[in-house]
């Protein structure tokens, strides 16, 4: 585990910068893949979980396709932080798949409350599996799992959940190397120095774009940006109703 030291020296790594230039090293050392394809070069499948931010997945969307890489963007039908199904929102993560990058479904257990049956796991993953294609009308290419480690329940470790790969399948934590920046810090290794020595010939990498900023700050101030920012989103768009409807908007 890294020092509370070590880990603010490193936050000048979150930065868009910072971001582009870990792409750039990738490049050097691994070919981007896709979920589910079938490859025998040295890969990494580069994933993000969006649980706060799609401003700031889009972003991060763009300069994957200035770098000319492609990544895969795991939609969170039940984020506390976003309704994927508004204008706002949803216009943003068209555009993400515009970009030519992948959809695929961040699923939530703990919504469903504890004890869940496997049949009923799978009825709910399928629900919110056919709601991504039906909204963005591509299906979801893979899953990821949200909080599953608070549950009793083990997590299911089948290459395929209902109809998706499973991201965190025991064949795929068997065969690739891993790196996430979970609460945006490098917990366990900083992903500069895994891309560079570049060990195994497969890596899975996971970000969430909400730590990945313009400017270095520490990690629950690059949350509190994000849940400003929706709030200011969310006040201009009342404001803007009000106007139209040429009612009092009284302060």
């Amino acid at each position: 585990m890294r020092t509370d030291a070590e880990h603010r020296g490193e936050f000048s790594d979150f930065t868009e910068a910072g971001y582009r230039e870990l792409l750039q090293i990738a490049k050097t050392n691994y070919a981007f893949a896709r979920f589910g394809e079938s490859r025998a070069d040295r890969h990494v499948l580069w994933r993000h979980d969006i649980d706060v931010s799609f401003n700031r997945a889009l972003r991060l969307a763009q300069i994957e396709r200035e770098e000319g890489v492609t990544a895969t963007y795991f939609f969170f039908p039940r984020s506390i932080f976003y309704n994927l199904l508004n204008d706002l929102t949803k216009s943003v993560a068209k555009q993400i798949l515009e970009l030519g990058h992948d959809i695929a479904l961040h699923f939530d257990p703990t919504q469903y409350g504890p004890g869940l049956s496997r049949a009923s796991l799978l009825e709910a993953m399928t629900a919110e599996r056919d709601l991504l294609q039906r909204e963005f009308g591509v299906p979801p290419r893979a899953v990821s799992f949200h909080l599953y480690g608070v549950l009793e329940e083990p997590m299911p470790d089948d290459d395929e959940v209902a109809g998706m790969i499973n991201a965190y399948s025991k064949s795929l934590r068997d065969t690739y190397d891993y790196a996430s920046d979970s609460n945006g810090v490098w917990i366990y290794r900083r992903l500069r120095d895994v891309l560079l020595k570049a060990e195994k010939d497969r890596l899975q990498v996971l970000t969430h774009p909400e730590w990945w900023t313009g400017e270095t700050m520490p990690p629950r101030l690059r949350l509190q940006r994000a849940i400003d920012g929706y709030a200011a989103a969310m006040a201009k768009w009342y404001d803007d109703i009000v106007a139209k409807s040429g009612r009092p908007n009284l302060r």
